[in-house]
């Protein structure tokens, strides 16, 4: 839709969906409609749209919500892919799993940045850990910032 929208010709939205399409795994439902598909894969088209069009920022709010857990890794995986060709990812999500993938994490709390953690050199596994540390922190009422 945002390539039709934008007047792009046929020939370069095949182009520029079928790599897209094959990452996400829904290369199989491209000629399908929307009541015929899972909610994982309806997500994962959803992720195709916004991505397609390669903006510079991309919101993305519990974008591994309705997925499964191999399915969830990949789009991560495609993810990281997409911030290191120079897209940045803006993620809400409340799973450590997904967040433990990115650069920064901050936490909100009251409205207010209430910590954040930066990747640098750690594994996803250690970022986890920092994460999970810190909502142990805000489950038991700590005010460390």
């Amino acid at each position: 839709m945002p390539l039709v929208l934008g007047g792009s010709s046929y020939r370069e939205m095949c182009s520029l969906l079928t790599p897209i399409a094959g990452k996400l795994r829904i290369t199989d439902i491209l000629s399908k409609f929307p009541y015929e598909v899972s909610g994982g894969q309806k997500q994962r088209a959803a992720v195709a749209r916004a991505l397609i069009t390669k903006p510079k920022l991309v919101l993305a709010d519990e974008p591994t919500g309705a997925l499964d857990s191999r399915s969830a890794d990949g789009l991560l995986h495609i993810f990281n892919e997409v911030n290191a060709e120079g897209q940045t990812i803006l993620m809400v999500t409340h799973s450590a799993k997904a967040a433990s993938h990115a650069g920064r994490v901050l936490f909100i709390k009251d409205g207010e940045v209430f910590h954040q953690i930066y990747r640098g050199n750690s594994t996803n596994e250690q970022m986890y850990q920092k994460i999970s540390d810190t909502l142990t922190l805000l489950a038991t009422g700590g005010d460390q910032k």
